[in-house]
């Protein structure tokens, strides 16, 4: 009875400050007070950036236009990662041994199928106002406003892309804002998470190809990866992990946890290598069109500041703002996967008669091995096979381990072997 009446209270109060606090911003939200110098304070100190640490030990940056030809710099050389191209057959043999499951006959036609006006009507009402627009400053709201007009148009557009018509090279331009990340130095350009901010139309179309494909990733990725699939968690993974901690624990296996961390994973995406991996899971030959049109000659560039750099040529990645970017990320990644579940090589703990080697979150691996002498050489020569035909590249200094019942002795020799950092008070994940 006590606690149904303290509830009450505290109910009645946060609803009086949540009415005083509309009832402030409505009043005063759009007036040149305190209230607003506050607000356009504390996004202007989140967006901009006052100085960056330049390279070669030549010094600081402090105008907005040498910032700008600092992150022109970097990300021209990020997006532009490999000049040379693998021979197909390389990367033929790996997904040969490594692919699983591939699309069902029904999924490959649903997939392939013409785009229809009812389809982006759902992808406008599930695109939220308010985000910034791309390059050609059409907003979600603009289109929304004159769907019925532009609906026939675009759907026409969308359906005749094949492999002599394509997309006009202004749509595949974007701007790319740069967000700092959380606790990193923000004098390092490295520690900026680049966000493509796309056309709408463009986001419009991604958004419809996504919406047909998420459905279908439970059949093609494994249990093991949890991201961005319908009905997975990341807290599957976390449970996941703490099993396989008190699995160790009960049977007295040493066991060796790694966190790995992948070095901008979305960015270094190899085009050659995704659209291999398309074709071998047996996407159909519309699907592959779209794909291919997605990625011909997209180009970005960067905003510092209020201003924008010169324009970047994109050669590898896939965009973070695009709708369709982690599911590709996921199709993209799940041939590595699987390479490891199969490896005799690489032993996992074994749990309810069930072998457990990785927990995925999209690029987020957290391996779990016995037998470490033997395993944990034969994952890294896994990863290399798979860096050298993807582009894919782990950073040994962020990655992270400990070693439940493991010698400190090997521990010490695993950190001076591989440059991974011994955390024995316990590792974050997720």
């Amino acid at each position: 009875m006590l606690r149904a009446e303290l509830n009450k209270i505290l109910n009645d109060r946060a609803s009086r400050s949540i009415t005083l606090t509309n009832q402030t911003y409505y009043s005063q939200g759009n007036k040149c007070g305190k209230l607003l110098a506050r607000a356009l304070k504390n996004r202007h100190q989140t967006t901009f950036i006052p100085k960056i640490r330049r390279g070669g030990g030549r010094p600081m940056a402090y105008t907005t236009g040498d910032i700008a030809s600092e992150f022109h710099q970097y990300y021209s050389t990020l997006y532009n990662n490999r000049p040379d191209i693998t021979p197909p057959t390389v990367i033929d043999s790996f997904l040969a041994k490594t692919v699983g499951p591939t699309l069902a006959r029904n999924h490959r036609t649903l997939l392939d199928s013409p785009i229809t006006a009812a389809e982006l009507t759902q992808a406008l009402k599930l695109t939220p106002h308010g985000k910034s627009p791309g390059p050609d400053g059409f907003t979600t709201l603009y289109y929304k406003t004159f769907q019925n007009i532009l609906t026939p148009f675009f759907v026409q557009a969308f359906n005749s892309i094949d492999e002599e018509t394509r997309l006009p090279r202004d749509t595949m331009a974007a701007s790319i804002a740069i967000i700092p990340k959380p606790g990193k130095d923000p004098l390092d350009y490295e520690n900026y998470r680049p966000i493509s901010l796309l056309n709408t139309d463009m986001k419009l179309f991604t958004k419809i190809l996504a919406l047909r494909l998420r459905p279908l990733l439970g059949g093609l990725i494994h249990a093991d990866q949890a991201g961005f699939v319908p009905r997975r968690e990341a807290r599957d993974n976390t449970l996941r992990a703490l099993s396989a901690l008190h699995g160790a624990s009960v049977s007295f296996t040493p066991m060796l946890v790694l966190s790995v961390d992948a070095e901008k994973a979305f960015d270094r995406v190899n085009w050659q290598y995704l659209f291999a991996v398309l074709h071998t899971m047996g996407f159909g030959p519309r699907w592959c069109q779209w794909m291919a049109a997605l990625y011909e000659e997209p180009h970005a560039r960067i905003r510092v500041n209020g201003t924008l750099s010169d324009s970047i040529a994109i050669r590898n990645g896939t965009r973070q703002g695009c709708p369709l970017s982690p599911l590709l990320f996921l199709l993209y990644l799940e041939p590595l996967l699987q390479e490891i579940r199969r490896s005799q090589d690489i032993k996992g703990l074994r749990l309810d008669g069930q072998e457990y080697k990785v927990s995925a979150y999209a690029d987020d691996l957290l391996f779990t091995l016995t037998d470490v002498d033997r395993s944990l050489p034969s994952l890294m020569r896994v990863l290399t096979e798979f860096a050298n035909i993807s582009d894919y590249k782990i950073n040994p200094i962020k990655s992270e381990f400990m070693g439940p019942l493991i010698p400190n002795g090997s521990l010490v020799s695993i950190q001076e072997t591989y440059g991974f950092k011994w955390k024995p008070e316990g590792l974050t994940y997720l």
